[in-house]
Parts: structure tokens; sequence; C-alpha cells
């Protein structure tokens, strides 16, 4: 019979225990009217039983369940109603997350989706789909061959019934089709339509010379068009003053193994040093935080080990998400290793054998899920297991869904679990410390300042009626616990945290909290003397001060009258490939210089800034303890969030999401507000002195017309704009067609360049703005660096996928050295191609030529006009007979990654035009400002 709702009186997740039954919600508890809808609501719990009392009032709740600080959290689907029913049962029931009204317009939606892929079908099927093709290439890669197609389809825009299929020629003289047929796949970004492209090159044996794409609806081919396959990377540069040639002998090599941000700067301050005059330092003004850390302790889940053991002490643990929760008081046992007699042994992922019951079993990580080596080790007795990680650095918490589970289970980490096992089996306990029984403790001064020196013990006075006391010895902090009468410890986290944080001596050494916020209502559990420690292993050569990043800028005519160059790395700490791109290329400027006619070229024409490592705190931190550390070492959290020991390799700010333009404070997607987000964007723009150097040196340089910003990995070159908002994508203005245009022209320098030191080639799909080839970046550097500055700004992705003979495979952040090294030196290659392109730029003298297509004359029907250019070029033009002039309308793209945008000319129409390239030159001189008529013109007559 179900409870009446009224006799609900006290909280469910408090009261109901594991005997009684829990009361259901049906019908007759929360009885309907028939009208009320339901509603997707978060419901968070304590604890896994918490969890089970839920799932059995027979609550709708959707497959997932997440791990927060506050507990686990669920989704219902439930009517406002019964959420009511749920929040006097003592469930914590958040806001809607979708409503009756949010569905209503998601149906309104998909019926605008249905009518709108209908009307396109139709469309398509009556006058035909309009096909647009982007890139139609084939590439060489280390000795093989593959293409990548895009094509853009107004009916497949709108519908994805639309089919795109390709056929390729076997070579030229061969029939379309010999090459074989493929489907396209449409790709859509961000909920918007892009295009229909090959997902990944496709391998191409015999090399294709022309395909056709043919566009499907229902069998029936509503559009096709014919194209020819160009090489892409073929190895051809321009001609001109200035322009690439061949290099002839280039020493090379100058690295030979991953450098930390103190090994980098030494090596530039070594070339200044040596080539005094070619080059010269320029510290940066703004230093880092530092390589440094206050010194911690959490007082949370640990493991025991009982004198007299040669082990004999505490090991942090960490519990698992599933199962029961390690009591605070112990649970006590015989340290055991499992054994489970096959493969490895001791990772439990068998039944286990000869266990010894009433145990705590110890087993490794790998090889199985985590529940699987916790329901063995219940099966075979154990009251706890232990689980020792198998990668240094912490223990993580362990995930997983076990209902079977009773019993609790911790994790430790390996070098405590190296310690621990070589001594087993020993007696010990496994405490447990939920949220509300966690104490934390940072030290006042840095850790190498004396915080590594600081200890803290929570002691058990082992006599009743005790009160709770502080007392300081020096470095040590040792607080006695409060006891009741029955000699039990009473002291709650808040009273410990009270109690340091009061003491006069104590509060001069440490600050104390709860966890998380976390009011702190738990009774701590006795803890032994422990270190506080900031957790940094670097050696001594790092030093724990703020960093002076540095420049090296490199040129005869360093005084800002040549063009510069800003060359700069490492941005993110882990892609430790990048610094070695930097100093790699420093030292071929200045050792060739004096033989090499290329390099003395490169040298005198241009003033180069190089940066080996933006982000040197994070590159330390990356390079001697946490390899996949991204951001730099600024700890923004507060100390009601994740501010505690745990959180350590989750603080820093993004520095490539901390820059002014289309940023996440502005609205743009790709960033986070979260302190502990790997894309977090920091408290405000420029709020990080890395990225105020990157500011400082570019406006204090305006000579600086050029930047490349180096990242690893994926093989990408990319530029502006990098950054959108959602759902509607409206990002970044897109640049003109002309300096759009110079990007994908430079671009062929570039990575030519890069393919010429192992036949690499960086993918065409993977060459284009930011936001068009990768995703939005908010608050990217060269964003900052192309809107606010005008600088011609790329951003390198080293590290292109390799082919494995049947997929590509990615080579990651961190590569083996080997793989590093020859990422090293193809970057190098392209870095010193962008020096080329900057030299052509600032020799350029050249006038750009423009015509008008088809030219001028009579047509008996409206005519789509365009402009063919000589290089590069902006077009300003009018229609109605006055001056062109840069306020005139400009030639555009007809879209992203497409052709020219045509003008339409229904009536006899003068069109007057000057073309203008990217270094600022102008068709016949034309001065747009001035009132000379020197522009170019043609009469297009419209005779119908």
């Amino acid at each position: 019979m179900a409870v009446p709702v009224a006799l609900l009186v006290v909280p469910l997740a408090m009261h109901v225990t594991a005997n009684e039954p829990v009361p259901e919600l049906n019908a007759e508890t929360v009885p309907s009217d028939g009208f009320e809808l339901p509603e997707i609501v978060p419901i968070t719990v304590d604890d896994r039983t918490a969890l089970d009392q839920l799932v059995a009032t027979g609550v709708d709740l959707a497959e997932k369940v997440d791990e927060t600080d506050d507990g686990l959290r669920v989704e219902a689907i439930v009517t406002p109603s019964e959420q009511q029913w749920l929040t006097d049962a003592g469930f914590a029931v958040g806001e809607p997350v979708l409503t009756e009204e949010d569905f209503a317009e998601l149906q309104a939606e998909r019926e605008d989706t249905v009518a709108e892929s209908e009307v396109a079908e139709e469309a398509a099927l009556d006058v035909g789909d309009d096909l647009r093709v982007q890139r139609a290439a084939w590439f060489e890669n280390i000795g093989e061959t593959f293409i990548q197609v895009e094509v853009w389809s107004e009916a497949g825009s709108s519908s994805a019934n639309v089919l795109l299929e390709v056929s390729l020629d076997a070579g030229p003289g061969t029939p379309i089709g010999a090459g074989g047929t493929f489907n396209l796949s449409r790709f859509v970004d961000a909920g918007h339509y892009m295009y229909h492209r090959t997902s990944t090159p496709m391998p191409a044996d015999p090399v294709p010379s022309r395909m056709r794409v043919r566009s499907l609806v229902d069998g029936h081919v509503v559009g096709q068009v014919e194209r020819p396959l160009t090489e892409f990377l073929d190895g051809q540069y321009p001609s001109g003053r200035g322009a690439p040639r061949e290099w002839g002998y280039l020493a090379t090599g100058f690295v030979d193994h991953y450098v930390d941000a103190t090994e980098a700067t030494a090596k530039i301050e070594s070339l200044a040093a040596e080539f005094p005059d070619l080059a010269e330092i320029i510290e940066l003004p703004h230093q880092t935080n530092g390589y440094r850390r206050p010194a911690q302790a959490l007082f949370a889940e640990k493991i025991v080990v009982d004198a007299p053991s040669a082990a004999a002490g505490e090991y942090e643990a960490v519990a698992a998400n599933f199962g029961r929760h390690p009591a605070v008081q112990g649970i006590a046992g015989e340290l055991t290793l499992a054994v489970d007699g096959t493969g490895d042994p001791a990772d439990g992922c068998e039944p286990l054998v000869g266990f010894p019951a009433g145990g705590i079993a110890v087993v490794d990580r790998g090889t199985c899920n985590y529940a699987v080596k916790v329901l063995n080790a219940q099966a075979a007795g154990a009251g706890a297991v232990v689980v020792v990680n198998n990668v240094p650095g912490d223990p993580v918490t362990m995930t997983g869904s076990a209902p079977a589970n009773t019993i609790p289970s911790v994790m430790i980490s390996m070098e405590a679990g190296g310690v621990v096992k070589a001594v087993l089996p020993a007696s010990g306990r496994v405490h447990g410390a939920p949220n509300e029984h966690r104490v934390g403790v940072d030290s006042r001064t840095w850790g190498h300042e004396g915080g590594n020196d600081l200890s803290v013990e929570l002691a058990d006075p082992g006599a009743a009626d005790r009160p709770l006391t502080v007392d300081v010895d020096g470095d040590a902090v040792r607080v006695q616990l409060a006891t009741d009468a029955a000699g039990a410890v009473r002291s709650t986290a808040a009273e410990v945290v009270a109690a340091l944080n009061a003491h006069p001596e104590a509060s001069e050494l440490v600050r104390a909290y709860t966890w998380r916020g976390d009011e702190g209502t738990g009774v701590v559990a006795p803890a032994q003397r422990r270190m506080l420690t900031d957790n940094l292993s670097a050696p001594d050569t790092v030093s724990r001060d703020p960093f002076t990043v540095k420049a090296i800028r490199i040129g005869t005519d360093r005084d800002g009258s040549q063009t510069g160059v800003l060359l700069y790395s490492q941005e993110h700490a882990r892609e430790w490939v990048t610094p070695l791109v930097a100093l790699e290329t420093a030292e071929r400027l200045l050792r060739n210089y004096r033989s090499n006619p290329f390099i003395r070229q490169l040298v005198r024409n241009l003033d180069i800034f190089i940066i080996p490592t933006v982000n040197p705190d994070g590159t330390h931190y990356s390079i001697h303890d946490f390899t996949l550390q991204r951001r730099n070492m600024t700890n923004h959290c507060a100390v009601t969030g994740a501010s505690d020991l745990r959180a350590r390799n989750g603080w820093g700010v993004d520095l490539n999401r901390n820059f002014r333009v289309g940023n996440w404070e502005q609205g743009f997607s790709g960033a986070s507000g979260s302190c502990t987000s790997d894309v977090y964007s920091g408290p405000t723009p420029l709020s990080e002195p890395e990225a105020q150097n990157e500011i400082w040196l570019v406006e204090n340089n305006p000579n600086i017309r050029f930047a490349m910003n180096t990242h690893t990995h994926g093989g990408y070159f990319m530029w502006s704009p990098g950054a959108y908002r959602l759902p509607t994508r409206d990002g970044l203005e897109r640049p003109s067609y002309g300096v759009e245009s110079y990007f994908y022209e430079a671009s062929d320098v570039i990575l030519n360049r890069i393919k010429e030191h192992r036949g690499t080639s960086v993918w065409p799909s993977r060459v284009g703005p930011i936001s068009d080839v990768l995703y939005s970046a908010a608050g990217n550097s060269a964003d900052d660096h192309f809107y606010n500055n005008g600088i011609f700004a790329w951003s390198f992705e080293a590290g292109s996928p390799t082919w494995t003979g049947s997929g590509w495979s990615d080579v990651g952040f961190t590569p083996p050295y080997e793989e590093g090294h020859e990422e090293a030196m193809e970057f190098s290659h392209g870095w010193l191609g962008i020096l080329e392109v900057a030299q052509m730029h600032s020799l350029d003298n050249v006038l750009p030529r423009s015509t008008i297509e088809p030219g001028r004359g009579s047509y008996d029907a409206p005519v789509d006009v365009t402009f063919e250019l000589s290089e590069p070029s902006d077009v300003y033009y009018t229609l109605d007979g006055s001056r062109p002039t840069f306020d005139s309308p400009r030639m555009e793209f007809t879209g992203p990654r497409q052709g020219q945008e045509p003008i339409t000319i229904d009536e006899t129409t003068t069109v007057k035009w000057f073309a203008v390239d990217a270094a600022g030159n102008i068709q016949n001189n034309y001065q747009p400002g001035g009132t000379r008529d020197n522009y170019q013109r043609a009469v297009i007559r419209v005779t119908d």
C-alpha cells in the first residue's frame, strides 16, 4: 500500500533504512490532473545509498550519474507536483533543465527543420542543386598520395537526405569512374552546415586528374559538376624580389632533448652573447607568478599501516565513487596482496586465490575495470580494497557501476604502493572522509620558503572529556582533538578549521579550510604528523622566484626600420616540441649568417623576435611534475572551491584564451569561466602577465607585421577568425577577400618548406581560418594581434597525423623525442618560410593588376561578373558612376572557404574599380582619396 504524502514528515535520504519499504512515487501519492507535463530536473544525493533510495521511489531517471562536489547528480523526468513530492521527501531537487516550453520549442524547431528539408529537396528535384567545389586536391605525404575534397551543396545545406557522390578517373586519359566512387560526409559545425567533405585524406594510387561530383535526392541526380584535381604543396615558389629560392647548404640540428623554460632562456641568452652584432635579449616587463606554490596537506581518506611494520605510517587515499564509503573511524584488517593466479596475478581481475576472509585486499590498477577488482575481492571475503595506482602522481577517483558492491575501496599512489606492498602482509586500517569530515591546510609562505618544513598533526588525546586545543612547537602544529565522556573524538572539521585559524601562532604558519565550501559538520579522524608539501619536484636549477620571460631579437638593423616578425611558442605548457622549433630557428639564423646568403638576406631585411616559451611556469610544471599541464600555474580558485591539494593539477589560466578579442566574457565559444577548466580564460582578459607580455611586445614594436604562434598537435595551419558565438555561429569579422587570399598564398610557401624536411604534408582541410578548420577558440592571441594591430598572424599546430598503411595515427603532445626532433626540424623549416613571406612583403613594390570577367560588352540577359587578379588583392568598386574609394563596396567571398561573390548586373552599368594588394600597392598608383580618374572601368550593357 502506498504511503500518503502527509505521512512523509522526515527526509527520505536521511531516515529510510535498507530494511524499511521505500515509498513509491505513483498516482496515489501524487494524483495527476491529466494536464501537468513533466520537466527534466537535477536531483543531488549524498551517496550511493541515497541514490538507491531515490531509485526505489520509482522516479523516472535519465541514464547518467555525475559525481560533483556536492554529491551524486542525476536527472529526473517528473511533473512539478512530483518535484514537490520529492522535495518534501527530503531530496535536493534543482531548477528544471528543460521545461514544457523548452519541449514545445524543440518540437517547433524540428517541424521547421523538416519543412526546410522538404522544400530544399523539392527545389533540387525541380530546378537542380547548386554545387560549389571548394577543394579538389591531391598531395604527397611521406611518399604516399592522398586526396581531399570539399563541396558546398545548396540543397545539402538544408537536407541531410542529399547525397554527394564523387567519382574519380585513374589518371589523365582514363574515364571518370576508373579511379573509384565514394560519398562525401556532411560537415556540420556548431549546428550549422558548412559543406560536404572527405573527413580524412583518402589514399589515391594512381593519382586522379579529374573528378565528377553528383548530387542525388532519392536516387535522382539533381546536380553535377566536373573539376580537375590539383596538387597541393607542389614545391613551386613565387618569383619576385625576396622570393624563396634554394637555401643551399644549411647547418641544422641544434637541439638534442626536450627543454624546460630555464634551459630555453639560457640558450637564447648565450646566443645573444655570442652574436652581439646580430642579436640581443629583450626582457619582457611582466614577471610571471613563478614556479612556486604554498605547501599543502589534506586530511581526508587514508590507509594506515600499523607498527612494527617497516612501512608503518599513513598514506593518502582517494575513495571510489561506487560502493560503500569507508568509515571515518577506519576499517581494520590484515593488508594482504591479492593473488588471482592468472596473467598479472596482483591485478585482481580474476577470482582471488587463498585470500584470508576479513582482510584488506591490495591490488594493482590496470587490465580490468575497478568494479571488477572490488567485486572479486568482496567475493573472497575482503572487508575493503586498496588499489595501487600504476602511473606516478596522485591517486585518482575510481569510477564505475557496481550495484552488488557492499565494501569500500580506495586508491593510493604508485609511490606509496611500492612502499606498502614490499612489507605485506601487515595490519592496518582504511579510513574514509566524506566531504563534511575533510580539513585542508595551506602554508602562509611558499613551499620553498619554509612551507615544506611545516607539519600538522590531528591527535587523539586517548582520554575522555578533553577540549580541542592547538599547540605550536617551531614548525610543528599539533591539534589535540576534543573527546566526549566515552573518550570518542568529537571535533568536527569546521571546529578544527576555526581553532587553527584563531590560534595566533598557528594562523601565522597555516591557513585551514573545510572541503570546497562544505559546512564541515563531520567529525574528523585522528591523523599522524603530516608534512606539508608544495608537490614541486623540479631540480634546484629551476628558480622558484617570479620568472622574467625573454625574447631574442635577431637582425642587423634592430631599430624598427625593418619589417618585424614575431615567432612565439609554448603558450600551452605540455607542447614540448614548440620551444625546440624556436631554438632551432634562432641557431639556424645566427650560425648560418656568415656562410649562407639566404640566411644573411633574411637577417638583413627583417627584424625577428623569438619567444621560445611564453609560459615558463606551466612549462616547468609540465616537464618536472604533471606532463599534461596546459595552462600557467596561477591558482585563481577561491578557498571555498577547488583550491585544495587534490585540485592542484587543475589550476591555471589557458593563456591562449586570455586575450581581448572574441573572448569568453564577450560571449564567444571555446573557453570557460571555471577556474579548473583546461580552457579557463582567467578572471579578466589580459589578467595574466604572460599574455600582457605578448601585447607589450607588439604594441612597443609597431614594425611587427607578421606573427606565428606555434602549438601541437594535429598538423594545422590557421589564421583569423578564431572564434564565434553559439548558437548562431556568428563570429569575428572574416578577413577581406584579398587578405584571406594572401593568407592562403603565403601558406603555400610555408607549408612547402615544412614538407621539404621529410615529406610531411599538412592536410588541405586543415589549412584555413581557425574557426573553419578547428573550432572556436575564444580569446586566442592570433585574433588579438590581427584585429587590434593589423598583424598577419598565423597559428601552427605541429605534429601531423602519420599514415599507418590502413589509417591515420596521432603523434600526441609529447611524442618520443625521436619524433619530436623531426617535428622541430620540419616546423623550423616552416618558420624560415614565414620569414621568406615577410621578406617578400617588405620588398614588394609591384602593382596589382585586375580585369573584369566577363569583360566590357553587350549582353542580352543579366550577367554575373567577377574580377581576375594578378595576385591576392582586394577590389573596391562602384556601380553608380561615382569614384571608387576605400569606402566603396568591396569584393567578398561567397561563403567560408568558397570563391568570389559574383556581382549581378541586370541593367547597363559602368563598373569602376581598383585593386590593392596585401603590401598596400594600388593598381595604376591610383589614389582613392585624390582626384585623378586612373581607376579601372568597364561598361556592361544589358540589352534585354
